[in-house]
């Protein structure tokens, strides 16, 4: 290694007595048994460079002046080194050397002041390695990784807890059961009701402008509001219907008594309707056409109206033929995919199933006439539509 005495006299002396006060002697001897002398001790240090200097016999060569040169790069007493080259050329090499001084910015790649030895190594080729030591400064890129922070963003996912909105309803209830005769005329209504409160839902009440009055049993109420119209089918109440003229003489149901209906503005609606309609051989399509117009009548009134459609109780009244098919391809068609299909983010509608209820059209216990439910069928009836209604959640 070379001494502080040595490193002095570099500066304090000129050319010519460096050569002879630093190991100039060595010169006239094997430039190239010189240079790799105490150069490679030096490696070990940076410094050691300076004994590469010793190397110099390449003063043989005006060139190896020019490999002075080497001074002015940043490390300079590597760059002495430089004298040590064979020839002009090599010393040119030298100023490559200065390229070195990139390479000490490897210092910032912690322990790249190894790479910096590297430049003395063969004329700055080597200190190219030094350049890897560079490679260390975008270690430090590696801060940007950082930035990954922003996937924090993400967190905004958690606004899809506004899924479980659901209603905003405040206070009581307007349930209105709408439909025909078997809401009408049986105790489907009454004991609906009650299944209700006794289940300890309070926060109801029943609305229409019929009254259910039937004899149901001591805990079934004496009467129910309901809107249960005897003899009505649901496809002659659209704007627009395409049944035809009504021949009956109890009625029929129009337009103008759906919108009545309507301005009542019920929260809840219990539809089962569409008996009269299957018994007269109307198509499902049709139907589910008038479903569809009687729930976007009640929805200009109140948005947030949730109906519940029932998949219809079977009938098999004398004279039909065709009725237990018909209310089968009724019953169908009314799916989970079609109530979706017709729902909106305010007013869903859900399925109450009375048709694979155990309801049976041809049981006496259950109907005297294979189309209305007696009290046993109706607190069939009542059970299915209670069920449904609590398992909804809104009361």
């Amino acid at each position: 290694m070379t001494s502080h005495l040595a490193r002095s006299c570099i500066f304090t002396i000129g050319l010519a007595s460096l050569l002879a006060a630093c190991g100039g002697e060595p010169m006239t001897g094997d430039s190239g048994t010189g240079g790799s002398g105490n150069a490679g001790v030096s490696g070990s240090a940076g410094r050691a460079a300076t004994g590469g200097s010793g190397g110099a016999g390449g003063s043989t060569s005006t060139g190896g002046t020019g490999g002075s040169g080497g001074v002015t790069s940043s490390g300079g007493n590597t760059a002495t080194g430089g004298t040590s080259s064979g020839g002009g050329a090599t010393g040119a090499a030298g100023v490559a050397g200065t390229g070195g001084v990139t390479g000490s910015g490897g210092v910032t790649g912690s322990g790249g002041v190894t790479g910096t030895g590297g430049t003395h190594a063969s004329g700055g080729t080597t200190g190219s390695g030094g350049a890897a030591g560079s490679a260390g400064v975008t270690g430090s890129g590696g801060t940007t990784g950082a930035g990954g922070a922003a996937g924090k963003g993400g967190s905004t996912g958690t606004g899809g807890s506004t899924g479980t909105g659901g209603s905003t309803h405040v206070g009581i209830w307007n349930v209105m059961p709408l439909g025909d005769s078997v809401t009408e005329s049986t105790c489907y209504p009454q004991i609906t009701y009650e299944q209700l409160k006794a289940g300890n839902h309070s926060n109801f009440q029943f609305v229409g402008t019929e009254t259910s009055n039937q004899s149901c049993g001591a805990r079934a109420p004496a009467n129910v509001k309901d809107e249960g119209h005897a003899g009505y089918g649901v496809t002659y109440l659209p704007m627009n219907s395409t049944r035809g003229a009504c021949t009956k003489t109890t009625g029929c149901g129009s337009y103008a008594e759906l919108q009545t209906w309507a301005a009542e503005k019920p929260d809840i609606v219990l539809m089962h309707f569409g008996t009269n309609d299957v018994w007269d051989g109307i198509a499902t399509s049709t139907i589910l056409s008038a479903y569809v117009a009687v729930i976007a009548e009640f929805r200009k009134q109140n948005p947030n109206v949730i109906f519940f459609v029932s998949k219809i109780i079977k009938l098999d009244p004398s004279g039909c033929g065709s009725c237990l098919t018909n209310v089968a391809a009724l019953a169908a068609a009314v799916t989970p995919t079609w109530a979706s299909t017709n729902s909106t983010a305010t007013s869903p509608i859900h399925i109450i199933d009375h048709y694979d209820s155990s309801f049976d059209p041809t049981s006496s216990a259950d109907t005297a006439d294979g189309v209305h439910p007696t009290p046993a069928g109706a607190t069939i009836m009542a059970t299915v539509s209670y069920n449904a209604i609590v398992a909804s959640g809104y009361f």
